[in-house]
């Protein structure tokens, strides 16, 4: 792409971010844009039980979405940024290569969340697919405390898959895929997030996101996931804070210090917990598409099997749902800040500052 038309595009991204900053502040109910991120769901297909995932209660019947289903929404869309995940492994859909090239043909910037457990023939497609980032969900540092979370013996594998990325990537001047380090804080890890963060700096990775659970799904698992003091998570997160910045490592735990009460409460029992008064932005930026192509609100109503959705995009065009009377009502709700599904009381949305952040990430890409 040439200079002029890399400024053009980048222009082009700033005026549709512009016109979603401005939608964000006054929250109309019918939305002239379309999303600028989606997240579409493109298999419920896993390969790991992690003990923090309610997948297990949720999905019995596991599903690939089709290339061709696939298509057919994004094309009704052409986000600028694109996630392709949800409850399941993402590099277990046949047709995953096939849906990033087509993203990224089309100007989106693609990332999707893995475990990367799977084998070197594997890789060298993930790499080769030029996908812009993949999010590792690795969530410890050594053998011991991946069993425990994943609930299986593959911390060696993972190491090794993002040792086998560094090395193409070196050997071939590439700049991508960007790697990330999602990890799943919870009592078995958190002591271990600053060693998380010497991980990172030793195998170059330059963001580490610090995921809070969505509690919702594992209730009965809330004992053996937390059971630690505010205190206690506040001196653990600032530790690896103050390492990170001196190792040049981006990490979301500002958005930890900003909401440190809400996500705190989060993990308390169910009959403990407050509801936070964090206005949700989501129904004018973003959406979740499940794997039977459900539009939700977004990819946090995945966990709540009685979700209802905004409509079916197969069935009625993407256009006609995101402005219709069912998510125009959502809108009017989010707006006062009624949250009548029971996981929209008990989830933490991100702010207008988070917003920010986001659109500045997706502008990264020329």
């Amino acid at each position: 792409m040439g200079s002029a038309q890399k400024a053009f595009e980048t222009a082009k991204k700033m005026t549709h971010y512009g016109h979603l900053a401005k939608n964000v502040l006054l929250k109309p109910l019918e939305v002239q844009q379309l999303p600028a991120h989606i997240q579409i769901e493109i298999t419920t297909y896993c390969n790991q039980d992690c003990l923090s995932c309610g997948r297990r209660d949720i999905i019995h019947d596991p599903k690939h979405m089709t290339f061709e289903q696939f298509k057919h929404i994004y094309d009704q869309i052409q986000p600028e940024n694109i996630n392709l995940s949800g409850l399941g492994e993402p590099l277990l859909n046949p047709h995953v290569f096939d849906m990033i090239k087509y993203s990224r043909e089309h100007g989106s910037i693609v990332n999707f969340p893995t475990n990367l457990t799977l084998n070197d023939k594997v890789i060298r497609k993930l790499i080769d697919s030029k996908i812009d980032q993949i999010k590792v969900s690795i969530d410890a540092v050594d053998k011991d405390t991946y069993i425990i979370v994943r609930q299986s013996d593959k911390f060696d594998i993972v190491k090794r898959n993002i040792e086998t990325i560094n090395r193409i990537k070196q050997e071939e001047g590439l700049e991508h895929p960007e790697i990330r380090l999602n990890y799943s804080f919870q009592k078995a890890n958190m002591d271990d997030l600053d060693e998380l963060v010497e991980f990172a700096h030793e195998h170059q990775i330059g963001t580490i996101y610090v995921q809070d659970l969505n509690y919702f799904a594992v209730e009965a698992e809330k004992e053996e996931l937390c059971g630690f003091s505010k205190e206690h998570l506040i001196k653990v997160l600032d530790s690896a804070d103050k390492k990170a910045q001196e190792y040049g490592i981006s990490t979301n735990i500002g958005n930890w210090r900003r909401n440190m009460d809400d996500f705190y409460n989060k993990t308390l029992p169910a009959e403990q917990y407050e509801a936070n008064d964090t206005k949700c932005t989501f129904p004018w930026v973003s959406c979740f598409i499940d794997v039977h192509c459900n539009v939700l609100p977004c990819p946090v109503f995945v966990w709540e099997k009685e979700s209802q959705s905004l409509g079916n995009a197969l069935e009625v065009p993407f256009a006609e749902i995101w402005n219709g009377p069912m998510y125009q009502q959502l809108r009017a709700e989010f707006k006062q800040n009624i949250r009548r599904n029971p996981i929209c009381k008990r989830c933490v949305p991100p702010n207008i500052f988070d917003m920010k952040l986001i659109f500045e990430k997706m502008l990264l890409r020329g």
